[in-house]
Order: C-alpha cells, then sequence, then structure tokens
C-alpha cells in the first residue's frame, strides 16, 4: 500500500490490498445478491446502479487480534483508524461503519452531492473491478475545499423559481460556477483507496458507452457514530449541521 495523493479532504492509496485479498474481495462482491437501483439524486439523469444491501460494522473488526471478518473489511477499517484527520479518532467521532458493494455500468453515474449528518465522519471507495481503461470515465470528481467556505461566494443560493424547478442543482451549479477551486478528478484505477471526509462536495463521473459489459466496481461505505449512544447536545447539533446543500434549500 503506498500514500499517491493527498488533500485537504481526502487521501488516495494504491495497491491497497495485497494480491490475495483483492481477489478475495472481487469473489465475495460476485457471490453476493445485488440488485438493481435508482439514483436518490437525480434517478432520471443519472440512470441505474447496481448495490447490494449495507452491511454494519463496529469499529473494533479493526482491532489487532480481531477476526471473523471478510479480510478487506478489516484492512479498510484499519486504514480509516490511521486517518484521524479526516474521520477523527475511532470510539470517539466514529464507532461503526459500513459496507456496501457498488457496480456502475455504461451510462450510470451519480450527480453531485454530499454526504453529511446521520453521524457520518467520512466515507472510502475501494475499487474492486480486475481492468478499467481511463476512456470509460467513471471518475470521482469532488471540490477539496471546506463546504461552508462555498456559500458566500454561490451568494445566498438559488432563487425561488430556480430551487422550486431543480431543488438543490440549481445550487451545486451555483457553487461550481463561482467555487475558485476546480474540481479534482480521482480515476478509479483497480485496488484503489479513496477516503474522503464527510459533508465534501462530489460526484461520480458517467461510465462510458466504451466500457460495454465492463462496470465500475467497489467497495463504499462511512464511519459513523451511532446517534443512539450521542449525547443530546451532540445529536442535535450532528443533525442540525446535516448539509451544506440542505441547510439553504428546503
Amino acid at each position: 500500500m503506498r500514500m499517491t495523493e493527498r488533500g485537504e479532504r481526502y487521501v488516495v492509496y494504491d495497491d491497497f490490498l495485497p494480491p490475495e485479498v483483492f481477489d478475495q474481495a472481487v469473489e465475495l462482491m460476485e457471490r453476493s445478491a445485488l440488485g438493481e437501483t435508482g439514483s436518490v439524486i437525480s434517478a432520471e439523469l443519472d440512470g441505474p446502479a447496481h448495490r447490494t444491501r449495507g452491511m454494519h460494522f463496529p469499529a473494533s473488526i479493526g482491532e489487532t487480534g480481531s477476526s471473523g471478518r471478510p479480510a478487506v473489511f478489516t484492512r479498510v477499517t484499519q486504514a480509516v483508524r490511521t486517518e484521524t484527520g479526516l474521520f477523527g479518532a475511532a470510539g470517539t467521532d466514529w464507532d461503526r461503519l459500513t459496507f456496501t458493494f457498488w457496480q456502475y455500468p455504461a451510462n450510470s453515474r451519480l450527480g453531485w452531492h454530499n454526504d453529511a449528518g446521520r453521524g457520518r465522519r467520512g466515507e472510502y471507495i475501494v475499487y474492486l473491478h480486475r481492468e478499467w481503461d481511463i476512456s470509460w470515465g467513471g471518475e470521482l470528481m469532488l471540490i477539496d475545499q471546506e463546504p461552508r467556505t462555498l456559500l458566500p461566494a454561490a451568494g445566498s443560493g438559488p432563487d425561488p423559481e430556480e430551487t422550486a424547478a431543480s431543488g438543490s442543482a440549481g445550487l451545486v451549479n451555483k457553487i461550481l460556477r463561482t467555487c475558485e477551486r476546480s474540481p479534482v478528478a480521482v480515476l478509479p484505477r483497480p485496488n484503489r483507496l479513496v477516503m474522503v471526509m464527510s459533508d465534501t462536495l462530489h460526484t461520480i463521473r458517467r461510465v462510458d458507452h466504451t466500457a460495454g459489459e465492463n462496470r465500475r466496481c467497489s467497495l463504499t461505505g462511512f464511519a459513523y457514530l451511532n446517534r443512539k449512544f450521542q449525547p443530546d447536545s451532540e445529536r442535535n447539533r450532528d443533525l442540525a449541521r446535516n448539509s451544506i446543500l440542505n441547510s439553504t434549500t428546503p
């Protein structure tokens, strides 16, 4: 495993899994039941993807001596534990993790959004396709900037007519038009791990039709703090924070 890129809100590791663990992860994905699902951002524009049901585990699966879980889950958890600048401290800032296999076929994408609230501290992606041509698209693109600093440049948000017509998409477009930084493009290279701080504005670019039957495959999840056990004051603050998109739109 080698760190190949680091920004303010993300980090990239290549050759993340040893070959035998990568093979095990791919085989586990192939044995899993994936169902077609519509995009929660825009089902009409994004197209369908395929996913498994999410699996939830305690942070302890990454501790030395723990066993009985797929090796890829353990290794991701251990990597998350080391990135305290992105996720905070295990047990204090987050205590559980989710894991879901995702596959994006040709002509599908996931529109601009940010993942925040619900106790989430950050997300992680391990790419599990065995090959990926650069011309097939599917890049993870993100704005490597503190989300709330983006709002002043965009103004007070989209006008009511724009919001009614396009929901949060109007604000996203406004942010991207006024943001001083260009989006960072992270290629979906096989056996690459990407970790991203929560609330980061990002998108999955459309998989090109030239990918044919090849799918953009990944193991994705979130590190989060189980709100059931948070003090009321912290839980309410976390819920109020939610996302920069929801903070200015209905």
